[in-house]
């Protein structure tokens, strides 16, 4: 369908009046989420902390509850201790002691006094006489605990005790052949005294006793609660199955849940905290604190809906509202926007004819001075400009395709003045060489040249010229033909770098300068005079020694200073050494954190290269050069020359 058709114009302003509904109910949608969201989040809060508390609370008193049981077991027990140094003359008469325990104390399933080995010779090796309750019955029976085949002082509940010397809480077991229960034993050293441990006297608690002050604590319908050992055993939980035999740990590894596993590492632990785990489906949040006395921890277990049932049925209400809220709150938009905007209609149509060219097309004449009336005074003066600036734009455009011709022409001339077919002595054995000129511009201001005389000298030179663009461009060119007409007379470095100082600084108002490195390499001898007129210094790489910069005067750049005496080096090359040429535009090379590429890494790179081709060297290192630069513009000239002589 066409952009100018009627049909077309009608669909466009229809779309661009539901863009406007649709934003505003987004921004009325987002604003009223904000405050829902923030409603919604302080409700589930409350609620949260409420639930939370109770279950706390339903915890702390189970807790007091298991703590009182406990301690009085434990007093009873101290109690009882208080009386076995009258009867360590009268051994048999220790069962009556014992039962007394028994009948004082209904919670206490079985007790005994556990001698050291050979502690009554005339009893035999092991003394341990135990009372307990006969299972079924309401009786009590008396036995001797110690025989060859249970030798109670390698047991748990003896030796710990006996270890820490002090009081002890064993981990629960089952009492198969005696009370064919699940119970726990504590254990409360004696001691003469001289503090050498005699005995210990115990008493077995039923666990069940303890376990079903758990099973009463329900906050919620769907709430259970548990109890874990010191080692993570689950000592009381309404899946029968799990009791002595599971750890929270072996259910985390089934269930492939690490929130099961973390929550038991803190029980453990003996924190008290809050965990979230899923079990079967099911988002469930753990209360858990521990029991002081016992090194146990117990848990309350509350499904999370329970905790947020009323806050999501809440928020279900709301979302629904809302819905209804928003989708009535469109179509009032989509009305009553589509109405106010129709006058755009009209100027969309008059901006298409003056998209079209028609700089004369008829404006329509708006009813009030508001935005409207901005719009078609905007227009107007769009219309007038347009016409103007399109005529300036024709013009300034064959401008500007008419430079950048000459300067892809300039850049051309000044590619061919330096020498660019590699290797460029092909049937030379005693000398390799290659260069790479890369401007930061169509044209720029480095500058490589070299040559070989009929004397078997290879003189060369590398340049920057100050500034970049155009102007450097040109004396580049001025540079490279002084150069090839000076050295072919004169034959010192010296006297060539002053006689291009010389004519570069006659008449230069500009200002502009060069820095230079000439050099002539006596091919035959490995003799290489150089002057260095404030250039970089070269990397000389001497076989068997470590890349380095080479030693040189500085000198004053070239264009500066007219009649500036400059001095010349010299030095020789043994056979297989290279020199590595290049301008600052390789070393302060930039990425687009402003890093510089830096002479310290050069050297580095050119450390690893120094057995290369020339070719390869210069390659890799304008390779690492795009690296390092990832994307950044170059804002400099990079030329690079490297010479090995081999001779």
């Amino acid at each position: 369908m066409k952009e100018n058709s009627p049909l077309g114009r009608t669909l466009w302003s229809r779309s661009f009046s539901a863009r406007i509904s649709i934003w505003v109910t987004i921004g009325s949608a987002l604003i009223f989420l904000a405050a829902f969201g923030l409603c919604l989040h302080f409700a589930r809060q409350q609620v949260k902390e409420e639930a939370l508390r109770s279950a706390q609370s339903a915890l702390e008193n189970a807790l007091l509850q298991i703590d009182g049981e406990l301690s009085a077991v434990e007093t009873a027990v101290q109690n009882t201790a208080r009386f076995v140094p009258d009867f360590l003359g009268r051994p048999e008469e220790l069962y009556t002691l014992c039962r007394r325990l028994l009948e004082a104390n209904p919670r206490i399933y079985g007790t005994t006094v556990a001698f050291e080995p050979g502690y009554y010779p005339q009893l035999g090796k092991h003394f341990a006489p135990y009372v307990y309750r006969t299972p079924g019955a309401d009786s009590l029976a008396c036995r001797q605990l110690g025989t060859k085949d249970y030798e109670y002082h390698y047991m748990g509940w003896y030796q710990i005790p006996q270890l820490l010397g002090r009081s002890y809480w064993s981990e629960p077991y089952y009492d198969k052949g005696g009370g064919e229960m699940m119970m726990a034993t504590y254990s409360l050293p004696l001691h003469d005294a001289q503090g050498r441990m005699y005995a210990v006297l115990t008493a077995d608690v039923s666990l069940q006793q303890i376990t079903s002050l758990m099973e009463r604590v329900k906050p919620y319908p769907q709430a259970y609660s548990f109890i874990l050992s010191r080692s993570g055993t689950y000592l009381a939980h309404p899946r029968q199955e799990r009791l002595l035999n599971q750890t929270a740990f072996t259910i985390a590894f089934e269930q492939n849940d690490s929130a099961i596993s973390r929550i038991g590492y803190r029980m453990v632990d003996g924190e008290q905290g809050i965990g979230l785990f899923d079990e079967e489906g099911t988002k469930n949040c753990a209360l858990f604190a521990p029991i002081r006395r016992t090194g146990w921890s117990a848990a309350i277990v509350c499904p999370y809906d329970n905790l947020f049932a009323g806050v999501e049925k809440t928020r279900n209400t709301m979302i629904t509202v809302s819905l209804i809220g928003l989708l009535l709150l469109l179509l009032t938009c989509m009305r009553t926007i589509s109405r106010l905007s129709a006058p755009l209609r009209k100027f969309a149509d008059a901006a298409l004819q003056i998209a079209k060219g028609d700089f004369r097309t008829p404006l329509p004449q708006p009813k009030y001075p508001d935005e409207m009336g901005q719009l078609k005074e905007s227009l107007d003066y769009m219309q007038h400009s347009l016409a103007h600036y399109t005529e300036e734009l024709k013009d300034t455009t064959q401008k500007k395709e008419r430079i950048e011709s000459e300067l892809r022409i300039a850049n051309e001339i000044q590619m061919s003045m330096i020498p660019k077919i590699f290797p460029p002595y092909p049937e030379r054995e005693d000398i390799d060489l290659f260069a790479m000129l890369l401007p930061a511009k169509l044209v720029g201001g480095d500058l490589y040249d070299f040559f070989i005389s009929e004397e078997e000298k290879l003189y060369f030179l590398i340049g920057d010229v100050s500034g970049k663009g155009i102007p450097a461009s040109l004396v580049m060119a001025v540079t490279r033909s002084l150069f090839r007409n000076t050295a072919a007379h004169l034959k010192k470095p010296k006297a060539i770098v002053e006689s291009l100082n010389a004519s570069l600084a006659e008449g230069n108002e500009t200002n502009m300068f060069v820095t230079l490195f000439v050099g002539i390499l006596d091919l035959k001898s490995g003799n290489l005079a150089f002057c260095n007129a404030g250039h970089n210094p070269p990397v000389l790489c001497r076989p068997g020694e470590e890349a380095r910069y080479m030693q040189v005067l500085p000198n004053l750049p070239t264009g500066l200073m007219e009649g500036w005496q400059y001095e010349a080096q010299e030095t020789c090359l043994p056979p297989g050494t290279m020199l590595y040429f290049y301008t600052d535009g390789v070393s302060e090379s930039e990425n687009k954190a402003k890093e510089l590429y830096s002479e310290e890494r050069l050297l580095r790179d050119l450390e690893q290269l120094k057995g290369e081709t020339p070719q390869a060297v210069v390659e890799t290192v304008a390779a690492r050069l795009r690296g390092h630069a990832a994307g950044a513009e170059q804002n400099d000239d990079i030329t690079m020359l490297c010479i090995r002589y081999k001779r």
